[in-house]
């Protein structure tokens, strides 16, 4: 298992985001918690939602006075091809369970068995990937065990799912995006916390003029023509391909439109491979469509840019746990056309902030609204943002965490 360094975070630079009472809440909390030491347990330090939320909430939980650590598992291709399998298997995708596909998880878990769990009040193990972890720790003792789900396993493949709740009697609770989303697993405490974002980290602080050129000359589009973007893994959950169809339909009518597709490949989803590449083939020879990633130099900048500039976000997910990337584009004012699943009706409400679909023709309906009409932009934007400011932010989310901290030690 490998640890993993993050940057300092001032708990100090977020307070112009909260209110006095949120502030001092958080205070007192943090003085009732000093030296409690915490642990958080991943598969990976860089893409996706979960280790960029840690990024923050890690070095905030250290700033405020808890004795904070987080650590990788470490594991083969193999073992990550089958924790893919195994996230969409949670989500309702069909697959058979083998006995080889259980012998390799307990091999690459108990490789990574060599933490202490003793040496900590409080243990957060997130998602499948490290979830049989205290099946093979010995040194238990007395600290307190969680499981945080960032996946929607309210109507899972049955195989999958159990295997899942085998594990559950090791943990002492469960957290979920909605409590919902824990369907049958047999959880002794069931936690709902949303995931949030980090306003001032460099995909959502405000960019400087220079900053957004640059980003926008590597972005290689130009603003003065209309923008569609989606920011997302490269899934088949996130529906690209059908984001092209909404693009190539509206095009008749905005010849002019563009469209950015930017994605990361995150080192736990080997399967993003091959959902890039087959996209590039669906694409084709349209100059019109940008699909970038991390690999091509897109970070987190050019992402800030990407949704501020764009007069609409789109994301079109078939099933979704929550996708940050909407309350990203919410708090840079841009409207989103979002799939009506997952946790994406906590994030949008339609018409109001923008719009829910739950199809392509409705996808293409939304987005014509909005691109036709640059005081509905702007009126949905300003909501988005409040919407974000109140319910989705990082201090929400660490407020959150240490309530459970205190309900676990207290």
């Amino acid at each position: 298992m490998l640890d993993v360094k993050t940057t300092y975070k001032s708990f100090e630079n977020y307070a112009q985001f909260i209110s006095t009472t949120d502030y001092d809440e958080i205070r007192e909390l943090s003085q009732e918690l000093e030296g409690l030491r915490v642990l958080h347990i991943n598969a990976t330090a860089y893409g996706g939602g979960v280790a960029e939320i840690l990024h923050t909430l890690v070095p905030l939980m250290q700033d405020i006075g808890l004795k904070v650590e987080w650590k990788v598992i470490e594991g083969t291709q193999e073992f990550f091809e089958f924790t893919k399998r195994m996230h969409n298997a949670l989500q309702g995708k069909e697959d058979n369970l083998t006995e080889a596909d259980r012998n390799l998880f307990y091999e690459i878990t108990k490789k990574n068995s060599d933490v202490v769990f003793n040496d900590y009040d409080v243990i957060v193990i997130h998602d499948p990937q490290p979830v049989a972890l205290p099946k093979f720790v010995d040194n238990r003792g007395s600290v307190k065990l969680v499981w945080r789900c960032h996946i929607d396993t309210s109507t899972p493949n049955q195989q999958f799912i159990n295997f899942i709740d085998s594990f559950m009697d090791y943990y002492d609770a469960g957290i979920f995006t909605l409590k919902r989303y824990a369907g049958q697993l047999k959880v002794k405490r069931l936690y709902e916390i949303p995931p949030s974002i980090d306003p001032l980290s460099d995909k959502n602080r405000e960019l400087t003029d220079e900053e957004l050129k640059e980003a926008i000359n590597k972005l290689k589009i130009d603003p003065s023509k209309p923008v569609i973007t989606q920011v997302s893994r490269f899934d088949p959950w996130k529906d690209p391909k059908g984001v092209v169809d909404v693009y190539r339909s509206l095009k008749v009518k905005y010849p002019d439109l563009q469209l950015l597709l930017i994605g990361s490949m995150a080192t736990d989803d080997p399967e993003g491979w091959e959902i890039y590449e087959d996209l590039l083939r669906y694409v084709g020879m349209d100059y019109d469509i940008r699909v970038l990633s991390n690999l091509n130099g897109i970070g987190n900048i050019e992402v800030n840019a990407a949704q501020k500039i764009s007069q609409v976000v789109l994301q079109k997910s078939l099933r979704e746990g929550f996708a940050l990337t909407v309350s990203e584009a919410l708090w840079k004012g841009t409207p989103v056309v979002g799939g009506n699943v997952g946790g994406i009706p906590l994030q949008i409400e339609h018409e109001n902030n923008g719009y829910l679909v739950n199809n392509i023709e409705e996808a293409i309906r939304y987005t014509d609204n909005l691109l036709a009409d640059a005081d509905l932009r702007k009126r949905m934007g300003l909501e988005g943002k409040e919407i974000v400011r109140s319910k989705f932010l990082i201090t929400r989310h660490l407020k959150d965490y240490l309530k459970l901290f205190r309900d676990m030690v207290k």
